[in-house]
């Protein structure tokens, strides 16, 4: 994210994809990169529907982007809005997809599902995830504190890596490794020689000094980073600590199945996008795999040497 030279927005002109639009705008101005706004126009509506309202919304983002000094282009598409978002995001190699989110629960939610969601599950690339209720900041471009939780996959460590370069812009980067509570029945089996509380604490120490491997030396040095390990509900205690420590962003890893985290499945994921209410950036697994095709095999044997 902190290299992005290709940020594509998603827009539909609501109250969340205003938001969206102002964070990419902020990024595109800060990194000097290109911007391009998706509107991708259900099939349930008629294209032409509300046309010259959709111009002059149009034209006001091209004016808000002139402004800014940022390089805009906008295109409009008829077809499911995750698979428009889709589409351009892989012909157009981005390097960041901005997506805001209604938040939608209930019937509607099961129904329509998050448009958000789909497209976090499904990028090539990070998907930084703008939520409606997001409490104004002065700086949409950097961020003060991130919270980036942990779970020694190789999605979290596709998120770390990530977060560990926003953090090289001065901000403070909190890792939290979340270990579900131990039912007492099931963790006997395991702890032959402790009670069930000290093999809970020994479990928590054993993260603690994971976390503290996970972090390269020149970043111990260089960033401002702290580590915490809690029990409980994953999406639980990932909202409430983000909330606790005052995080403006939540780094998480996307699996190669598409889902948020290998112990961060399913539900989860969704509740932390939901209930945060503070924008998520979710960095896809399978950028690692790009990386490793990236290094040379006489490279990998010089640095051997």
């Amino acid at each position: 994210m902190s290299r992005s030279t290709r940020i594509l927005c998603a827009v539909d002109f609501s109250r969340p994809a205003r938001a969206a639009f102002e964070h990419a705008l902020a990024l595109s101005r800060d990194r000097n990169a290109e911007l391009t706004a998706v509107h991708a126009i259900p099939v349930s509506e008629r294209f032409n529907w509300r046309a010259r309202e959709r111009i002059a919304k149009t034209a006001a983002l091209r004016a808000a982007a002139e402004a800014a000094g940022v390089r805009l282009r906008v295109t409009e598409q008829h077809g499911d809005p995750a698979g428009v978002i889709l589409l351009h995001a892989n012909a157009g190699r981005f390097d960041l997809i901005v997506v805001g989110t209604h938040a939608r629960m209930g019937v509607e939610r099961l129904r329509t599902g998050s448009i958000a969601e789909q497209v976090t599950q499904r990028a090539k690339c990070p998907v930084l995830i703008v939520p409606m209720s997001e409490d104004r900041r002065e700086s949409l471009a950097s961020f003060r504190h991130i919270l980036c939780p942990v779970d020694f996959t190789r999605g979290s460590e596709a998120a770390l890596g990530h977060a560990l370069q926003l953090s090289m812009d001065g901000s403070r980067l909190t890792l939290l490794h979340v270990s579900r509570a131990l039912d007492p029945m099931s963790a006997s089996r395991y702890a032959y020689h402790f009670s069930v509380p000290e093999y809970a604490r020994r479990l928590q120490q054993d993260a603690w000094e994971r976390l503290q491997d996970v972090v390269p030396l020149e970043a111990r040095t260089t960033a401002d980073i702290r580590a915490r390990v809690v029990s409980g509900r994953p999406a639980t205690e990932i909202v409430r600590v983000a909330s606790e420590v005052d995080a403006d962003l939540i780094v998480m890893g996307v699996t190669s199945r598409g889902v948020l985290g290998r112990k961060l499945i399913g539900s989860t994921a969704s509740r932390v996008i939901r209930s945060a209410g503070r924008p998520v950036l979710a960095v896809p697994e399978r950028i690692l795999e790009r990386l490793d095709a990236d290094v040379k095999p006489e490279s990998s044997a010089r640095l051997a040497a």
